[in-house]
């Protein structure tokens, strides 16, 4: 196989496969980045059994054939060469000779025999626009649990219907983040699927420009694709938690506040929180929000803040990181605070946008004292 490429093309598409290619692995072969020049075609794959990608590559070809080679270390060496073009030879033994000025390089490979094959991308499915599906993503997937003994939960869950698509993450005792996108549903034969968060981290990182990705349900598998890139991914196998056990009709009460001032309010309290639980105290009222925390070990603080509009009071103790990462995720300049009692969960939603809720699990507070109420 000889090929040659511009460094900024070969660069550009092993930093997309390396992140798949580079964990530990048990098969060698796993660490290794397939390319293959194929029929006019030169494509770039890497899996982890679990996830895996195939992505054009724009160059020459001289000489067709295949190679998998160190994802890691060709990269590393890709990045460090000078912007000339790079010549790419296969020789004797599985060995890789990359060339580029006065430069040669010899990496030693192994057969693509054994690699497996990935899936290329699918005329067929759904498609959604790259934008849509990454704004989803990005509204959901901080709120999903990263512990391995909950597998269930380590992912989105998509819950498809004929109208529109419900996209759910939640850690199961904290907090959960749903919103929607369009109808992403094939046949009637599925109605929902668990993705993994890998796979989800990626397709985010991978379709961020494109214009549309195509949506493809394979058995256990989904497929992602748009013109360049094709990313599969197993999917999580098992029943999704009843999260609608958490939606009510109505609400007692109902505050709007500056989202920038809440989050800066809440992360300079949170700084004198108990580190073993960041539990921090909003009191809400129809003109105020006081936000406080106390730690005997190291003090105590609290600030209010103005809202915009409120109806209802409430006592409620939350946990300031995933507050925190809750408003951090709100796009809009204001959020409404729904409430109805210290033990029910805080809602929170971005103003103007029916279709992002997040709820928040309340922690359990001293009672306060007669100077504090």
């Amino acid at each position: 196989m000889q090929l040659s490429f511009e460094k900024e093309e070969l660069l550009y598409t092993l930093q997309m496969v390396q992140g798949i290619a580079g964990g530990p692995n048990t098969l060698p072969i796993l660490s290794n980045v397939l390319i293959r020049a194929q029929d006019g075609n030169i494509e770039c794959a890497a899996t982890d059994l679990e996830v895996g990608i195939r992505i054009k590559v724009m160059g020459t070809i001289t000489e067709e054939g295949s190679i998998t080679v160190s994802a890691k270390k060709l990269a590393d060496i890709v990045r460090e060469l000078p912007d000339k073009p790079i010549e790419l030879v296969t020789t004797a033994n599985n060995r890789v000779e990359l060339t580029c000025g006065d430069g040669v390089y010899k990496i030693i490979g192994m057969s693509d025999e054994d690699f497996p094959e990935i899936p290329p991308a699918s005329s067929e499915g759904v498609v959604i626009g790259g934008e849509t599906l990454c704004a989803v993503i990005h509204k959901t997937q901080f709120a999903a649990s990263n512990d391995e003994v909950r597998y269930i939960l380590n992912g989105l869950y998509f819950n498809l219907s004929e109208e529109k698509t419900e996209v759910v993450a939640t850690d199961g005792t904290r907090q959960l983040a749903l919103t929607y996108c369009p109808s992403l549903k094939t046949s009637n034969e599925v109605d929902g699927f668990i993705v993994p968060l890998k796979a989800i981290r990626e397709v985010s990182r991978i379709f961020a420009d494109s214009p549309e990705v195509r949506i493809s349900h394979l058995k256990n598998q989904l497929l992602f694709s748009d013109d360049n890139t094709a990313l599969t991914t197993r999917l999580v196998e098992g029943e999704y938690p009843p999260y609608q056990k958490l939606f009510r009709d109505s609400s007692d009460g109902r505050t709007v506040v500056s989202k920038d001032a809440i989050l800066r309010t809440v992360r300079r309290v949170a700084l004198l929180s108990d580190p073993k639980n960041f539990l921090i105290c909003l009191e809400i009222d129809a003109e105020q929000i006081k936000v406080s925390a106390k730690t005997p070990e190291l003090g105590e603080a609290h600030e209010t803040l103005p809202v915009q509009s409120s109806t209802g009071t409430v006592r409620i103790g939350l946990n300031a990181n995933v507050l925190t990462e809750v408003l951090a995720h709100i796009e809009t300049e204001s959020l409404i605070f729904e409430f109805t009692g210290e033990f029910i969960p805080l809602i929170v939603k971005p103003t103007g946008d029916d279709e992002h809720t997040c709820f928040i699990m309340p922690m359990r507070l001293e009672p306060a004292s007669p100077l504090e109420s």
